[in-house]
């Protein structure tokens, strides 16, 4: 038997979603001390968030 009810689910921004995955590279590696990669990705992250 079949038990599943499908129920709505808020829709995202997908925009958010790649901000927020960035930010968390960002952290995760300024925490593992590299510095020179996070300034990569937040250059990304500036570059993603100014469009």
């Amino acid at each position: 038997m079949n038990d599943y009810l499908p129920r709505p689910h808020e829709s995202y921004d997908p925009q958010w979603v790649i901000r927020r995955d960035l930010a968390n590279i960002i952290a995760k590696y300024t925490d593992r001390g590299d510095h020179e990669t996070a300034t990569v990705y937040a250059e990304a992250l500036a570059r993603y968030s100014s469009e």
